[in-house]
């Protein structure tokens, strides 16, 4: 069998009948029906009209093809094997056609006939290997697509390189499912005839028999094929290389000849060329495109004018040169193009900064993704120009230099978007924290105006004081007044004035004492009142310049003296040395205030301690547990004292003793009452 233009029953496409042609076969059938063996004719009639055997045929081509296809094609990259998948498409459609026209045809006479077994199985068995095919038919379309891009046809490639480099390959044994189709078979036949015209030859050379052959060979017999058929032979030569059933052979040798190694390699890169520049061309075009545009805008090109951009002479440069033009080119026009996009920016404007470096930097960025998936590729290319990867050697150096370049220049917009961005921050952390500043600085004045109102007037305590001191004073007044002038009156008498005088003075002075005593009261008590207030404000102003989120239960340094856990890499030494200066300011006051708490609490703990000593019956200074032999802490321990022995315990250190025992662990004797309850917990 052929995968297409197969000529069953030397026929290779039937039509359905015409009325005519039907009226012909019904008055033969009649004739038939009036013989004395009707059946035996008619079926005879029938299986020749009808081609019986040619069902047989299709059958057995379209069981044999689906094998091959659910074997051989579903699972392969959608551009593979496009001809011989189209060609099979093509023959299956055809028999679908003559059998869907044999079922016509054979429903058109079934009509004319009362019953046939054999036209009933006919038709039975016409429809079913037409839906053998309908079922086939959308896993093969759907697996066919066309290679457009040169560089995308590997089939076109393998087949170009080895032509050139005609290395020597092996035919490895073919399945026998395979060699039922004639074009795969004549594959082999030829290689193994090759083989065994210079059988002799070979025997001498190598002691095993290997079925081996240069691929000019074999590309000279598809040459021989007629024009429809090679692209056909081109598919399934590659299709037995891609399973393995002909494959490269001695791929180590060495060549002898070195000039023949040049040459070869000269004319492989000619070849070659074709499809590198074909991925340049198709991936690179939207560069290209820009490229032209901001040409016409900037003149990329210093040392030509505007417009002047020649595409075609560009695509004509070695390879090399043209990925280093296109990349430089395209960085000159995105460099002029950003200058030309931020100089009508205010410095203000930051957001509008970081739009424009983001926009240069995905340009930049799809930049490197294209020179990434030319290497890519060029290394998936070697393989076709084993043994000759030299040739692609200039060209990945190239590309290796181009990517580090615009590694380079992708970091330097993005340092710069970064400075932008870091520039944008400061100044918005600055105007937040300028703002905050002014609120703060404006609550504080309205503190000093509000209570400088308050500080103005006067206590009404004292103002009723001061009334009070006035009415008094008045009375005083009036009786030193009498006072005055009875000793004015008696002043030139023998009356002893200095110790009347002196009485008074007395009297008055221990009076002064009392009274000002009394003030004295009315003051303190007026600064405990204000004592509070005072607190509050100083506390207020103490932690103003502290940065603290309120909360009930505050864990953690103020944020401005947490510097060390966010900007411990931003400090500078001088920075450090001034915030470390100032923590310790604030540790000394802190200290002070702790020493201060700290003597008191010493006394309170001290004079707690002599209290519980008295309590306890102990006189000594350093009293130590019977049990543990650790001094007693009085204020903090609780401790239980023998009231017989006077050795003194630990509460701890002695409770599960007494719990069991109920005595004294050194005198025995026992002193708890057993109902007390003191153990329960």
């Amino acid at each position: 069998m052929l995968f297409f233009n197969n000529k069953f029953d030397n026929t290779r496409k039937l039509e359905g009948y015409t009325k005519s042609d039907i009226l012909k076969i019904k008055n033969e059938i009649l004739d038939l029906k009036s013989q004395k063996e009707p059946s035996t004719e008619l079926n005879s009639y029938l299986e020749q009209q009808f081609r019986f055997h040619l069902l047989d045929e299709y059958s057995n081509y379209v069981l044999e093809i689906i094998s091959f296809i659910q074997k051989y094609l579903v699972d392969v990259s959608k551009d593979l094997y496009f001809t011989l998948k189209t060609s099979i498409n093509e023959e299956l459609n055809l028999i679908s056609h003559n059998l869907g026209n044999l079922i016509s045809n054979a429903g058109s006479i079934k009509r004319h006939l009362k019953q046939n077994s054999s036209l009933d199985n006919f038709i039975v068995l016409a429809k079913k290997v037409k839906n053998d095919i309908n079922d086939i038919l959308p896993d093969l379309k759907k697996n066919v697509v066309s290679v457009e891009k040169e560089y995308q046809n590997e089939r076109e490639i393998w087949i170009r390189a080895n032509n050139v480099k005609n290395l020597v390959f092996k035919l490895n044994p073919i399945p026998k499912d395979l060699l039922l189709w004639e074009e795969i078979k004549a594959i082999e036949v030829f290689i193994i005839s090759l083989v065994e015209a210079e059988g002799i030859r070979k025997a001498k050379l190598r002691k095993d028999k290997i079925n081996s052959f240069h691929f000019d060979e074999l590309y000279q017999f598809i040459l021989s094929k007629e024009k429809p058929k090679l692209e056909l032979y081109y598919d399934l030569v590659y299709f037995l290389y891609k399973k393995g059933y002909i494959e490269e052979f001695e791929k180590d040798e060495e060549f002898v000849n070195v000039l023949e190694r040049k040459e070869v390699q000269k004319t492989l890169k000619k070849e070659m060329k074709a499809f590198i520049l074909s991925f340049i061309t198709d991936k690179f075009e939207p560069i290209l495109g820009e490229i032209s545009k901001l040409d016409q805008e900037f003149a990329i090109d210093d040392s030509q004018q505007k417009g002047k951009f020649d595409k075609e002479a560009l695509l004509k440069e070695s390879f090399p040169d043209l990925l280093s033009k296109i990349v430089n080119l395209y960085f000159n026009g995105l460099d002029k193009k950003f200058q030309d996009m931020v100089s009508d920016i205010d410095d203000k404007e930051t957001n509008k900064f970081v739009k424009i470096i983001d926009l240069f930097y995905s340009k930049i960025d799809l930049l490197a993704a294209l020179i990434d998936e030319f290497d890519t590729w060029l290394l998936s290319f070697d393989k076709y120009l084993t043994p000759y990867e030299t040739i692609t050697s200039s060209l990945k150096k190239t590309l290796a230099s181009l990517s580090s370049e615009i590694f380079r220049r992708k970091e330097e917009y993005a340092n710069y978007l970064m400075s932008i961005k870091d520039e944008s921050q400061r100044i918005e952390i600055r105007n937040i924290v300028d703002k905050k500043i002014s609120e703060v600085n404006k609550i504080i004045s309205s503190y000093e105006d509000e209570t400088s109102l308050i500080i103005k007037e006067e206590l009404p305590q004292l103002r009723n004081v001061r009334d009070i001191i006035k009415n008094y004073k008045a009375q005083i007044e009036l009786i030193k007044d009498d006072v005055y002038t009875t000793l004015e009156k008696y002043k030139d008498g023998n009356v002893d004035m200095y110790n009347i005088i002196r009485y008074w003075e007395k009297n008055f002075n221990r009076k002064k004492q009392q009274v000002t005593f009394l003030l004295s009261i009315l003051v303190n008590k007026i600064f405990k009142s204000f004592k509070d207030l005072i607190d509050e404000e100083s506390i207020l102003f103490a932690e103003i310049t502290e940065i603290t989120k309120q909360a009930e239960n505050f864990e953690g340094l103020p944020f401005n003296f947490a510097l060390s856990a966010f900007l411990a890499e931003r400090l500078t030494e001088e920075e450090i040395k001034e915030r470390i200066g100032e923590i310790e300011a604030k540790i000394n006051q802190l200290t002070t205030s702790l020493g201060l708490y700290q003597v008191e609490k010493a006394k309170l703990d001290e004079m707690l301690s002599n209290k519980v000593k008295i309590r306890a019956g102990v006189s000594a200074s350093n009293v130590q547990c019977t049990v543990c032999h650790k001094n007693i802490d009085f204020s903090k321990n609780q401790v239980i004292t023998c009231p017989f022995c006077g050795s003194t315990y630990h509460y701890l250190c002695v409770a599960d003793w007494l719990s069991k025992y109920n005595s004294c662990p050194m005198c025995q004797n026992q002193f708890l009452d057993p109902n007390l309850g003191l153990f329960e917990s």
